[in-house]
């Protein structure tokens, strides 16, 4: 049974590639090459560390640990991430718990992304391995590592499974979303910490993580990556104190999952899905012309990114990475310029505006049939995202000068951001037409965070997002350039170059989108309804 449940998912995973033809299969395979070399290319980084044999055991405890809390909260955070090894989908088949369980284990093993885990481990297994005679014992460690960021992936998932399927379990994994960002960012701030001597961060940075491996090596992957340097040494107490650590953090997580596993399968789950009545939400769905159209639109969208905690989660990330995130890459002037990053992801809100629609853009094709409508709704969708990403956007470089006393820099980071905030809603808003994408619509399952088949061009529309931003600021990067190497009094040329090359792509996109939306609308809709299957 367990090779049955290989093969299904070995099926389902090659079954992209084989469904494509010619040049679409072509690219497909070329594409899993690159990823694979990228990850071969970290292994071979990682393995390269055992020539500091002093500096690799530290370093590699924090890095195993992070491996094991990604593979944890990732479901949580991102709402799902493998809809195949969702237990519900297996409650009508005549399966025992154990076998059920066995072979979840085993598809769980088998995908993309375990592969550049165990690629990953094996350069972490070499780096541990010193001398030579000790990689079996590191390769056997972190088999132990995949089997135990599987094991309790899969048992936190399934535990929270029934509760992540209402709305109240969104909000609550929203909070503990946030809340661990929060504390990862602050984590990564203090080990980068060099008080008032800017020369001394990598020192710094060097005993941050000593420290903190210190602690994190009482964990079992902690345990698992001192067991080959303390086998080699001979200290066998140490070793074997490691061993039991390792194998009963997985012992643990095992009995975790086959609890919940079997809760999962006897319960049925409730739904708290529900909504409060509006309030007096823009008072009229009937619009006419394109600012009536705009603020329907707009309204619309507002009211969901409040009630809806998938959307509303992205917002609160970006908040965080306009905020706090330049604090992490740049230590005093400069510091507001790394705010354009933060811009670019709040422009990137606006993307897929067809897609977060699913079945129910149909509504939007028998409505919105000329072009004064399809304008209207594009610029209501790129509202939404405009007006707090102003302010996010405002806010950030507003708090980098006044930490920094960067005041200098103000005009050319506000022309920057601007531009790339502009830039990157104009291309969002384009995109969405160009190359839109399906969003699962149920949110009823912990296991499903994308369409199967769509992955590929949800990423490619999510890079396009972020680089058309950037290629639309361009000229206004240029300026900031100048300011910076030349003359302040290009900064304020920025100021004003920016936003208008900005708004002027952004009205150019407006119309492209709603010609492309008026044009291509039931192939938008064929590709976009598959949500409703997830």
């Amino acid at each position: 049974m367990v090779g049955v449940f290989a093969g299904l998912k070995w099926h389902l995973v090659t079954s992209r590639i084989r469904a494509a033809g010619g040049a679409k299969r072509a690219w497909t395979i070329v594409g899993l090459v690159v990823l694979l070399l990228v990850a071969v290319f970290i292994g071979v980084s990682l393995g390269t560390l055992r020539l500091l044999p002093a500096d690799a055991v530290p370093i590699m405890t924090s890095l195993l640990t992070l491996q094991l809390v990604g593979w944890v909260l990732t479901p949580l955070v991102a709402f799902g991430v493998d809809e195949t090894v969702d237990p519900q989908r297996f409650a009508l088949l005549p399966l025992r718990p154990q076998t059920l369980q066995t072979g979840l284990l085993v598809t769980s093993l088998i995908g993309y992304l375990p592969v550049a885990n165990m690629i990953a481990l094996v350069g972490i297994g070499v780096a541990l391995s010193v001398p030579w005679s000790l990689l079996p014992v590191a390769l056997a460690c972190m088999v132990v590592q995949m089997l135990l960021c599987v094991v309790l992936s899969r048992a936190a998932s399934t535990s929270m499974s029934a509760l992540m399927s209402s709305r109240r379990g969104r909000d609550l994994g929203m909070a503990v979303g946030l809340g661990i960002f929060v504390i990862y960012m602050l984590f990564v701030f203090l080990t980068n910490s060099s008080g008032s001597n800017p020369s001394a961060n990598g020192q710094a940075l060097r005993t941050g993580v000593f420290g903190v491996a210190e602690v994190l090596k009482w964990l079992p992957p902690g345990a698992l990556a001192a067991l080959p340097g303390q086998v080699g040494a001979g200290d066998w107490g140490r070793a074997l104190l490691s061993v039991v650590i390792a194998l009963a953090g997985l012992a643990l997580a095992w009995w975790w999952w086959s609890m919940a596993l079997r809760r999962s399968l006897t319960t049925v789950p409730s739904s708290t899905e529900g909504s409060s009545p509006s309030h007096g939400v823009e008072g009229t769905a009937v619009a006419v012309g394109v600012a009536g159209t705009m603020k329907v639109v707009a309204g619309r969208d507002r009211l969901l990114a409040w009630r809806d905690p998938m959307r509303r989660m992205p917002w609160l990330m970006v908040v965080l990475l306009t905020v706090a995130w330049p604090f992490l890459v740049v230590r005093g002037s400069g510091a507001v310029f790394a705010v354009a990053f933060g811009a670019l992801l709040c422009g990137a809100q606006a993307g897929n505006q067809y897609g977060v629609e699913g079945s129910g853009l149909w509504l939007h094709l028998q409505t919105v049939t000329d072009r004064v409508r399809a304008r209207g709704e594009v610029l209501g969708h790129a509202i939404v995202a405009l007006v707090p990403g102003l302010v996010i956007v405002l806010v950030g470089i507003a708090v980098q000068a006044a930490v920094h006393e960067d005041y200098q820099h103000i005009p050319a980071a506000v022309g920057g951001c601007l531009a790339a905030l502009f830039g990157a809603v104009a291309v969002s808003c384009y995109m969405s037409a160009r190359l839109p994408y399906a969003q699962p619509q149920s949110r009823k399952s912990m296991f499903a965070s994308s369409v199967p088949g769509q992955k590929g061009r949800t990423t490619a529309a999510s890079f396009a997002f972020l680089i058309g931003g950037l290629v639309v600021a361009l000229p206004t990067i240029v300026l900031v350039l100048l300011s910076l190497l030349v003359d302040p009094l290009w900064g304020w040329l920025a100021l004003i170059v920016g936003p208008l090359t900005g708004l002027v792509a952004l009205a150019i996109a407006v119309r492209m989108t709603a010609v492309r939306f008026l044009e291509n609308g039931p192939e938008i809709f064929e590709q976009v309804r598959a949500g409703d299957r997830v």
